[in-house]
């Protein structure tokens, strides 16, 4: 593949750059962000360059009309409050996203990147692992007690009167301020009684209950 034919895959799979046959910062930025987003196979390395790994996974991406993992499509992930953002996802998402799904069924990514403006305007906290492509907003469908079992979330946000979990996130790929990993995650509540802070999103508060670590700060919990 030559760089007019990367960029145009690139765009066909959800990353809205030029298409100019120069291998310009845009481009590269987003050749990194498709290498740590590809969840099928062996890793890629993120270092922006097209080589031949890089490019057999485009053709395979592009045939499979887009998807990042064996579920999802990249542009699931992208930004939702800025039409001209591009997907941004850790590839340990994808893959814990993939077994979320074989035992849910069906599920619809609610929220996933956050720019920083898209962030502060969802409420977002300044650590939000939003911000970082770690983090999935979902429908009620599993447990808590479903989702630990899993094994491969280490952030886990859940409704305090249904018990099931509406956030995930793979916190211990960095930048991590709770300590939590996919053995201990750091969980917290939204809604019930006592000591609740607004969390990441408008109208719903969090209370940290267990985990890893201190309090989710970037979660916008306190601990109770």
């Amino acid at each position: 593949m030559d760089t007019t034919e990367i960029q145009q895959a690139l765009r066909d799979i959800g990353f809205p750059i030029e298409v100019n046959g120069h291998e310009d910062r845009r481009t590269i930025e987003a050749v990194e962000d498709f290498q740590r987003g590809w969840a099928r196979g062996d890793d890629l390395a993120v270092d922006g360059g097209a080589g031949p790994l890089t490019q057999a996974a485009l053709t395979t991406c592009l045939a499979e009309g887009g998807r990042c993992g064996e579920f999802f499509l990249f542009k699931e992930f992208k930004n939702r409050c800025n039409d001209n953002s591009w997907p941004k996802v850790n590839r340990t998402l994808v893959r814990g996203l993939d077994a979320y799904r074989r035992q849910a069924g069906p599920v619809n990514i609610v929220s996933a990147f956050r720019d920083d403006f898209c962030n502060a305007q969802a409420g977002g906290a300044p650590q939000s692992q939003h911000r970082h492509g770690n983090a999935a907003d979902i429908p009620e469908a599993l447990s808590q007690a479903e989702v630990v079992a899993l094994g491969v979330f280490s952030g886990i946000g859940v409704v305090f009167d249904t018990d099931m979990v509406v956030h995930v996130d793979c916190r211990h790929e960095g930048p991590n301020t709770t300590g939590g990993t996919p053995g201990s995650p750091t969980i917290w509540f939204y809604g019930g009684p006592s000591e609740t802070v607004f969390d990441e999103e408008p109208g719903e508060h969090a209370r940290y209950t267990q985990g890893a670590g201190p309090a989710p700060d970037d979660e916008g919990a306190t601990a109770s």
